[in-house]
């Protein structure tokens, strides 16, 4: 076997194992992310009540001054 054989078998071998890795870790996370999505659903906020919506100043009319 010359290195570039050693080399490919080597690359295969931790390309294998990365992806079964990746397929393991996925395949978790999803499992405990729907477990988190029921329990959000179950939780109910706090009402909180609106407060009025500040617009910016306020222009009034005054009157004309008298000459």
């Amino acid at each position: 076997m010359n290195s570039q054989t050693t080399a490919a078998a080597l690359a295969t071998i931790i390309g294998l194992a990365v992806a079964a890795y990746a397929f393991a870790y996925v395949s978790l996370a999803d499992t405990y992310k729907a477990e988190s999505q029921v329990l959000k659903i179950e939780t109910k906020a706090p009402v909180v009540q609106a407060t009025p919506i500040v617009k910016g100043p306020v222009v009034r009319e005054l009157p004309a001054p008298e000459k």
